[in-house]
């Protein structure tokens, strides 16, 4: 793992490799500066869990590996099982700004979710600007 440095990518990722396939399944990211939380699954893999394990994984990164305090996610409204597997990995609703603009430009409706844990920890390589 390389060490994490100022001007460095702004997230840390994980990425879901299918352990039968060894195909791609999914990734989940933390912004180095905010805590905010993302994540994709590809089509194959959707609802099977891997959403919610993927959250999981992107709560004790930010919590246990980052350290912060406070992470949150943004989701569509209109898509449910993001929304699910967020509640689901432990998430809690949160008001937040109704739009979001997506790293390709794009403007989408959004609600809010954050995960909150007063014990964390930060590990040598995950040092970031406060």
């Amino acid at each position: 793992m390389r060490k994490l440095e100022n001007g460095s990518d702004p997230f840390v990722e994980l990425t879901a490799v299918h352990r039968a396939d060894g195909r791609f399944a999914g990734a989940t990211s933390v912004n180095l500066k905010s805590g905010e939380i993302g994540g994709w699954l590809a089509p194959g893999y959707r609802r099977q869990g891997l959403g919610v394990e993927l959250f999981r994984a992107a709560i004790q990164l930010g919590h246990r590996h980052l350290g912060f305090n406070v992470v949150r996610a943004g989701a569509e409204p209109t898509n449910k099982p993001s929304r699910e597997a967020l509640e689901a990995a432990g998430f809690a609703a949160v008001p937040g700004p109704p739009r979001f603009t997506l790293g390709d430009g794009r403007e989408v409706d959004a609600c809010w979710y954050q995960h909150r844990q007063e014990a964390t920890s930060r590990c040598r390589g995950g040092s970031r600007e406060r």
